[in-house]
């Protein structure tokens, strides 16, 4: 039995480095009730959030593949010319540049003129930039979406321990269900063949990125692709339903890129909603929750 105060104890509870859930479990032993619970963390929230002052976007590599139909690609391709941005038509292929968007064939999806833009690798604000000038030609050619497209992100992964990585694979595990409740029917759980939920895998025993390969069978088609590391030395995140515009591509990107910067020296307990997310500060949560209420 523990000689020190309840108020002690509370304390010491509040002012752990663990999640939300778990410190509401914790307080739950000690013998409070819900209601209290609640007051208590809400009050130990404010000033408390994780502040990612280890967070550097500008050092983080990223690249984004924007999945759509009804595009000419002449059309975008001139669109693009005009903001100064090069953009090519290739055939399907899977090479990474630095310097172009490339147009590609995509078989999976559905309707007239069907096309994935597959970004050069971008880094930083400059490349958040290139990104609203790609989304803004793809509006000026009227790019449609439909449940067929995704929004697919690679973030470089070439430099992350395997620690890093399988700690930040586990953490989306554990945030899945929170994300599901900001993403369309069709992208939740396994709804979509082609980003399949990571429920049920045991990534516990997994302490090298191969060791993630292999519990996920060498596929790719899952919310999060750990097989992109064997071609690009990226990790992908397939999740996100199709869009061509910029403000839901860029949440999109810098809530993967503080989902890695926590996953460097955080594991995140389970978290079932978006208010529960330990990496986001509260400004950047109502996006999300303003999503959800959409969605819903």
């Amino acid at each position: 039995m523990s000689t020190k105060s309840l108020s002690e104890q509370v304390n010491e509870v509040l002012n752990k480095e663990c999640g939300i859930v778990a410190k509401r479990n914790e307080l739950i032993k000690l013998g409070l009730c819900e209601h209290e619970v609640r007051i208590m963390l809400a009050g130990s929230a404010k000033g408390k959030t994780y502040s990612g002052s280890e967070f550097n976007f500008a050092k983080l590599t990223f690249g984004v593949e924007i999945e759509c139909y009804n595009v000419s690609r002449i059309q975008l391709i001139e669109e693009a010319a005009a903001s100064g941005l090069r953009v090519r038509s290739e055939g399907y292929n899977h090479e990474d540049n630095e310097h172009y968007y490339k147009i590609v064939s995509d078989s999976s999806l559905v309707g007239e003129n069907t096309n994935e833009v597959v970004s050069p690798i971008l880094k930083g604000k400059k490349g958040l930039s290139s990104l609203e000038k790609i989304t803004a030609a793809l509006a000026c050619v009227d790019a449609k979406v439909n449940r067929s497209c995704g929004l697919h992100v690679h973030i470089g992964a070439e430099k992350m321990s395997d620690e890093h990585y399988c700690r930040l694979v586990r953490n989306y595990q554990k945030i899945e269900n929170a994300i599901d409740t900001f993403m369309p029917a069709s992208r939740r759980g396994n709804n979509s063949r082609w980003c399949r939920s990571l429920q049920g895998i045991n990534f516990e025993g997994c302490r090298t990125k191969g060791d993630i390969m292999m519990a996920m069978n060498d596929d790719r088609y899952f919310k999060v692709n750990a097989v992109a590391y064997s071609r690009h030395k990226t990790i992908e995140f397939r999740q996100h339903s199709g869009t061509t515009e910029y403000e839901k591509i860029s949440n999109w990107v810098m809530f993967l890129a503080k989902l890695v910067e926590y996953s460097y020296k955080h594991e995140c307990d389970t978290c079932n909603t978006i208010e529960e997310i330990p990496f986001l500060k509260e400004s950047e949560k109502v996006y999300f929750i303003n999503r959800r209420a959409a969605l819903n």
